[in-house]
């Protein structure tokens, strides 16, 4: 039977056609529109995130070797009758921290000597009768342990400085003085503008939110305001960090630990990100940065918008057109959705970045999709190389616990090395060569103590300390520390480093460590601690009286052959309420005693 109702195929073709069009236009912009804002919020959250992260880590790697020298000096300090001796020992430390502008000794007593880096001086003073010497003293013997003081301005270096200082105690315990660090306040500043100058933001430190303690534009204090208040610094911009106009940004709600807030400013809207720090002294830093960005400033949900109607106007004008733009917007989105498939799977190095595109707002989520990669890659490459300053088996410990370390106490065979005559050497080299030369030092050192089970628990300056069956379990730990110990100093022997000769002395001492996590909270460090320890690094001191490169505790040689070892003698450590017998190896040659 005939049809009565014939449908023309070219209305078919264009109608048919571009409504089917029209509906799969909208749900394709619809869901890739949507993706793409989502991805985007994604994507600033965690380069806002990656970026406070960045600035954290950067300030703690500038910081963190003051407070680990204070505490190295600390440990090996407990002495201050004459304050002269300790001349070459504390240029020495200076050159090890070229941020430190100088660093002073002073007595309980009040006497005090200061070293300045920049004309290489020592100062010597009677501070007995100023008046704020009794409370400072006061307060330092009170703590236990290193500590960031309020910033202060320093005459010396014409400076606000940021103090830094640990009490000194001898050997009994009671305390003898004060070893104090000043890092100018600028030098922050050039860090930060150095490191951030070609990002498009601008990088602040506040110190008790509302003074500048690190800004591109720092200047000097005076004594009766060592850092500058924050209306007072000409950044009309941070003026108004605590007083936005926008105070949940909608990346907020994707952030973790950092905050943003925003301010209007004519056609410009400025994006803050600030993070609180509470381990830098009595009130809290806030660290952050701002940027320039209209991206936060238009809403997603408008991109979408202009993208339907963009996709409504092109079916209107012809049907080909109609199915190019189709295509153009289909290809690109199915490109973002396999790459997405490949960022679920974590194969970021197999994703290639989106192409352009001349549809605008397909071309931006790529542009972002392409960014938030980026983004990916690097916190995984962050991530990745934080393995590489922790012990390997401490890294898998703590991947394993889900960034949790337990606490662990158990028997182990600890190793201690020193280089002997550092202080001249590195006088003698100066602080570029003498890092040369202990890289390569290291990293032979390193490579035998892994060779024998060995874990580098910490490297004090250009000591090493080595445990074995912690917190790897090694049933025969004090005879690959002995064996390790034979190699490194056959190595030492036989070998330059950096075109240097060097000589070591070895302590090794067996027997119970606690070993885990010490440290603040957001900063923690992996180490161990017992006697067993602290004896194995006075062994190491007591090479120079008995002339030996190698000496081994009692505790260690019990589980070796005795025609292996060589008696040393029997001496009273400082710490131990016993007697104890001293060995080394027998088959060491002369040349790897000392003379």
């Amino acid at each position: 039977m005939p049809v009565k109702y014939r449908i023309p195929i070219t209305a078919i073709t264009v109608f048919g056609t571009s409504s089917l069009l029209a509906i799969t236009v909208g749900i394709v912009l619809y869901l890739g529109f949507g993706q793409a804002a989502e991805s985007t919020r994604q994507l600033w959250a965690g380069q806002s995130e990656t970026l406070i992260d960045a600035m954290e880590h950067s300030l703690a790697a500038r910081l963190g070797p003051i407070r680990d020298q204070a505490l190295w000096i600390a440990a090996d300090i407990d002495d201050l009758s004459d304050l002269r001796a300790l001349d070459d020992y504390m240029f020495g430390s200076l050159a090890a921290t070229p941020q430190v502008a100088g660093i002073a000794v002073v007595t309980s007593t009040g006497q005090s000597r200061r070293w300045h880096r920049e004309n290489r001086t020592a100062i010597e003073e009677d501070w007995s009768k100023q008046p704020w010497i009794n409370e400072y003293l006061e307060q330092v013997e009170k703590i236990d342990n290193a500590a960031w003081r309020e910033p202060i301005f320093t005459a010396t270096v014409n400076s606000s400085t940021l103090l830094h200082d640990i009490a000194l105690r001898d050997a009994n315990g009671k305390f003898i003085g004060v070893f104090a660090q000043i890092v100018p306040i600028q030098e922050l500043s050039r860090f930060l503008a150095r490191n951030y100058s070609d990002t498009g933001v601008t990088p602040f430190v506040l110190y008790n939110r509302d003074f500048v303690l690190a800004h591109p534009a720092i200047f000097n204090g005076d004594e009766l305001r060592p850092l500058p208040h924050i209306d007072d610094l000409g950044d009309l911009v941070l003026q108004r960090i605590w007083s936005p106009d926008e105070d949940a940004p909608y990346i907020n709600s994707a952030l973790d630990n950092t905050r943003a807030s925003g301010i209007f400013w004519g056609d410009d809207f400025y994006l803050f990100l600030h993070r609180d720090l509470t381990d830098y002294g009595p009130a809290p830093w806030t660290i952050g940065a701002y940027l320039n960005t209209s991206l936060l400033a238009e809403k997603p949900g408008q991109q979408v918008m202009r993208g339907l109607a963009a996709g409504l106007v092109v079916l209107l004008l012809a049907v080909v057109a109609s199915i190019v733009a189709g295509r153009k917007v289909s290809s690109p989105v199915k490109a973002m959705v396999r790459a997405a498939k490949a960022v679920e799977e974590g194969a970021f190095d197999s994703i290639e970045p989106l192409g352009s595109s001349h549809i605008r707002e397909l071309d931006d989520a790529g542009n972002a999709f392409n960014n938030m990669v980026h983004g990916l890659r690097e916190r995984k490459l962050i991530r990745d190389t934080l393995g590489r300053f922790v012990p390997q088996e401490v890294a898998s410990s703590l991947l394993a616990g889900g960034g949790k370390l337990e606490v662990q106490q158990s028997e182990a065979t600890i190793l201690f090395c020193d280089i002997e005559a550092f202080t001249r050497l590195t006088e003698n080299l100066g602080p570029v060569k003498i890092v040369e030369v202990l890289n390569a030092y290291f990293s032979r050192m390193v490579e035998i103590l892994e060779q024998y089970g060995g874990v580098v628990t910490q490297f004090q300056g250009d000591a090493i300390l080595v445990t074995f069956n912690v917190p790897i379990a090694d049933p025969a730990h004090a005879r690959n520390a002995v064996l390790a110990a034979q190699a490194m100093l056959t190595s030492v022997a036989d070998s330059e480093y950096a075109g240097e000769r060097l000589q070591i002395r070895i302590g090794i001492n067996t027997g119970k460590v606690v070993a885990g996590a010490i440290g603040a909270k957001g900063r923690l460090n992996y180490t161990v601690h017992g006697d067993a320890v602290n004896l194995a690094a006075r062994l190491e001191a007591m090479n120079k009286e008995y002339g030996t490169r190698l000496l081994m505790s009692e505790t260690t040689v019990s589980q070796l052959p005795a025609d292996e070892l060589k008696p040393i003698g029997e001496t009273t450590a400082r710490g131990q309420t016993r007697s104890i017998k001293l060995y080394t190896l027998a088959s060491l040659t002369n040349d790897q005693e000392s003379e």
